[in-house]
């Protein structure tokens, strides 16, 4: 198990590696810092293994922090500003993550870290995830993957159908197929992607979910068939 803490002034940014922490199960977020002091006061509280830590806060910066430390934790910088890269690994950071960060990303960024000195070898595979956190309103919100019945893409936004509600998304429909298990979802258009065990029956160039009827875009028809057998 790695412990780890969160080190950022970003309401949303904090709660967007939280949800991606919870979904690796080597992983142990014990602290959410809102700024360097915080973590500083952690770091002698606790035993810490790892940092996701932002540059530009207020007061300490990310780097002046982590160059103050005598014994520091292995560090994942997590920034909006790509200028401070030399910096970060002339101090040896383990990753340095462009905000916004995907989970793909983030995940590599952790097998990294589980490679010096965290999750034992032969452990740093990723486990298959079961749920996904989208971003509705103010919150992060835990979705099922075997909950979703069917997505659409509405330009920058996204809506994620389950049998209890629809979700209303900031998410690009190329970003969350990155994140979806692919032997259970499939693309049919290029605005909406279905998960195919709910699936009643295909006719023409329309595909019944439950009581929606979908249409079966030309140009993935045949990759839908293919992938049903």
């Amino acid at each position: 198990m790695i412990n780890c803490i969160i080190v950022d002034d970003e309401p949303l940014a904090r709660q967007l590696l939280a949800g991606y922490i919870s979904q690796l199960p080597y992983l142990n977020c014990t602290a959410v810092c809102q700024s360097a002091i915080e973590a500083f006061t952690i770091l002698h509280q606790q035993k810490v293994d790892a940092i996701f830590l932002d540059i530009e806060m207020p007061g300490i910066t990310g780097i002046n922090f982590l160059r103050s430390l005598k014994t520091a934790p292995k560090v994942i910088f997590t920034t909006a500003y790509p200028n401070y890269a030399v910096d970060a690994f002339e101090i040896e950071a383990v990753d340095y993550l462009l905000k916004p960060i995907t989970f793909e990303r983030f995940v590599k960024a952790v097998q990294k870290l589980s490679a010096n000195g965290g999750e034992p070898a032969g452990r740093t595979a990723v486990e298959p995830n079961t749920h996904i956190f989208l971003k509705v309103d103010r919150r992060l919100v835990k979705v099922d993957f075997i909950d979703i019945i069917y997505i659409e893409a509405f330009g920058d936004y996204l809506k994620v159908h389950t049998p209890e509600r629809t979700y209303v998304t900031y998410m690009t429909l190329g970003k969350i197929e990155q994140l979806l298990p692919s032997p259970n979802f499939i693309r049919i258009h290029r605005s909406t992607i279905i998960n195919k065990r709910f699936i009643k029956f295909i006719e023409g160039n329309f595909v019944c979910l439950n009581d929606v009827n979908l249409t079966i875009g030309l140009t993935y028809r045949d990759g839908l068939l293919e992938n049903l057998g």
